[in-house]
């Protein structure tokens, strides 16, 4: 059922996955590209486990790129140059984002096997052009042997074959010895083009050895053509005395008929073998070689005019294609990229001192409560080492139950995120203590949320986090503590100002995304604000998402109603009681986790 859920969450493990990778994701209308700053994927609601996989390949394909590659590097003219430095960079960035993410391995791998099973990735076939048989060869050997995705391995097979027939046995041999170098001797999207440089290379090295061979092979023959006319010539300065000498025995009645056949047919003879013996003894397929090596010249020229149209498209071109919705209207919606804010060391210093005797006893008073809930609890079972004496009577009613045995209720494991709104309206000035003095809603509120989160991380089992939203504009927050941080380390980010709209939707996106990455399994997230979101819709839209993903959302409101946004949800008119109220609201929350 959790699978389930997390279909229809997809912005949301959309943005966590690429938080994990350090880029910024876009969620929303109907195409998947990548732009070089950040990865876009189309606003998806469906439950098909393909379609995420794509996604989620998709995103680690990009993630690599985005970290690794050069955007600036120049291929020149040449598409074939292009295409194969692609192929090999492709290998070179996935490896090593496996370094750092071994999961995408994994990841990876399950795309192009489903690109196998759907036809996207085939062998290449006798009649393909040169440059998409060297292409796809290159490709797919190197995502087999360096990737690890030995899907592709019959398709190497036929592609080499393939690859064999075209090309000279010598360039094939060469081509395997440059891509064994792969990934060792590649730093660099530089490096993968240089590589590519050497292929092309070879393979022009390896054309020209048979024109070469054939110019050599003539210059032969015409020396021994010419030696075969010499030694002719040679033969016909005496043929004169041989005829002499004939004459001389015909007019002695020697036997002309015999004397003069058997010279003539051995000269014949000769003649036959000087000129067809070399044809005679060369079989079909050395005859074949020897046509195609005539043409490994134009090959070379073949390969250099090749187009974008002559070669497979790139496997992640046609992922982006599968990814591709017919909605046209699908909104778009850009998480926002988490800030740390630059704060106030002495002033956030200063309200650590402030409230840290209060979270004391907060967390005191919350930790007795999971406690109390998570004591040591016996009860009656059929089995075990301890008997209960007085239930010893109840076996002569049939009712095995006399054995003690202990139940201990394991600590909340909750991971709890507070949104805390510091819009314009934030700034708003309030009187406080008996003193009457003024200050505003966003220092109350962050008051209570510090001391919130000292008190929240002194439990065990439960793991606070916090962000402020809008950050410097409306595509950003801050982070004021991320989960597993401790707040006394982040005490300046808590001296925040109010300023900005109010970009809900945004906001609840990015903790969300913070919330999926925890390994707590329950998941919370507590959105305080004073005000209305910008987009109410697409507000909605994700705090159901968050909840189709297992996520508890809850409201607490400064001043207003929101509790057609959430289903628990507060509402706190005196600013004096929000410390009061938010410990009350984290106790219920606590022990229903316990």
């Amino acid at each position: 059922m959790r699978d389930i859920t997390l279909h229809h969450a997809f912005p949301i493990v959309a943005a966590a996955i690429g938080n994990r990778f350090g880029i910024q994701v876009k969620v929303g209308g109907d195409q998947a590209y990548t732009d070089g700053k950040l990865i876009q994927l189309p606003a998806y609601n469906g439950n098909d486990p393909d379609y995420q996989d794509y996604a989620w390949g998709l995103l680690a394909h990009e993630a690599a790129h985005l970290r690794y590659s050069d955007f600036t590097l120049a291929y020149g003219p040449s598409v074939l140059r292009r295409r194969l430095c692609g192929a090999i960079e492709d290998v070179r960035i996935e490896y090593e984002l496996a370094k750092d993410f071994p999961g995408t391995r994994l990841t990876l791998r399950t795309v192009i096997e489903k690109m196998i099973a759907s036809g996207g990735f085939v062998a290449a076939k006798d009649d393909d052009h040169p440059a998409n048989v060297l292409y796809g060869y290159v490709l797919k050997s190197l995502r087999a042997r360096v990737l690890g995705q030995t899907a592709l391995n019959p398709l190497v097979e036929i592609s080499e074959q393939v690859l064999k027939s075209l090309f000279p046995a010598g360039a094939v041999i060469r081509l395997k010895g440059l891509l064994s170098e792969v990934p060792d001797s590649l730093t660099s999207e530089t490096d993968c083009l240089y590589l590519a440089d050497r292929i092309l290379t070879l393979i022009e090295q390896e054309c020209e050895k048979p024109a070469q061979e054939n110019t050599q092979q003539q210059q032969n023959q015409a020396a021994q053509g010419n030696a075969d006319t010499e030694a002719s010539v040679s033969k016909g300065d005496i043929e004169p005395d041989d005829d002499h000498d004939r004459s001389d025995i015909n007019a002695d009645g020697a036997d002309f008929s015999a004397g003069s056949s058997c010279p003539s047919e051995t000269t014949d003879r000769d003649d036959t073998t000087d000129y067809d013996f070399m044809p005679s003894q060369m079989s079909d397929k050395e005859l074949a070689e020897q046509a195609d090596g005539s043409n490994y010249p134009s090959l070379m020229a073949t390969l250099q005019s090749a187009s974008d149209a002559d070669l497979d498209r790139d496997v992640f071109d046609v992922v982006k294609s599968a990814l591709a919705l017919d909605d046209r209207d699908a909104p778009e919606t850009v998480m926002p990229v988490g800030l740390k804010p630059l704060g106030n060391a002495a002033a956030g210093l200063g309200l650590l001192n402030h409230v840290q005797s209060e979270s004391v006893k907060i967390r005191a008073a919350l930790q007795g409560w999971v406690q109390s809930q998570s004591l040591n609890r016996s009860h009656p079972a059929c089995r075990g080492r301890r008997v209960i004496g007085r239930k010893l009577p109840q076996l002569a009613l049939g009712d095995p139950r006399v054995f003690v045995r202990r139940v201990v209720k394991p600590a909340p494991n909750t991971a709890i995120h507070v949104l805390l709104d510091k819009s314009d309206s934030m700034d708003e000035p309030v009187w406080v203590g008996k003193n009457q003095s003024v200050t505003n809603r966003l220092s109350i509120a962050l008051e209570a949320s510090m001391a919130l989160a000292l008190a929240f991380e002194g439990i065990a089992g439960v793991n606070p986090g916090m962000t402020a939203f809008p950050g410097r504009d409306d595509t950003s927050v801050f982070r004021l503590l991320e989960h597993g941080e401790r707040v006394r380390a982040n005490s300046a980010a808590f001296s925040s100002r109010a300023g900005g709209t109010t970009p809900m939707t945004e906001a609840v996106w990015f903790a969300a995304a913070a919330l999926l990455r925890c390994r707590e399994p329950r998941k919370v997230l507590l959105v305080m604000t004073d005000g209305q979101p910008n987009d109410i819709l697409s507000t909605l839209e994700i705090l159901q998402r968050c909840r189709n993903s297992g996520i508890e959302t809850v409201g607490v409101a400064l001043g207003l109603d929101v509790s057609h946004l959430f289903p628990v949800a507060i509402m706190i008119n005196e600013l004096r009681e929000l410390r009061t109220q938010l410990f009350a609201l984290s106790k219920a929350v606590l022990l229903a986790a316990a």
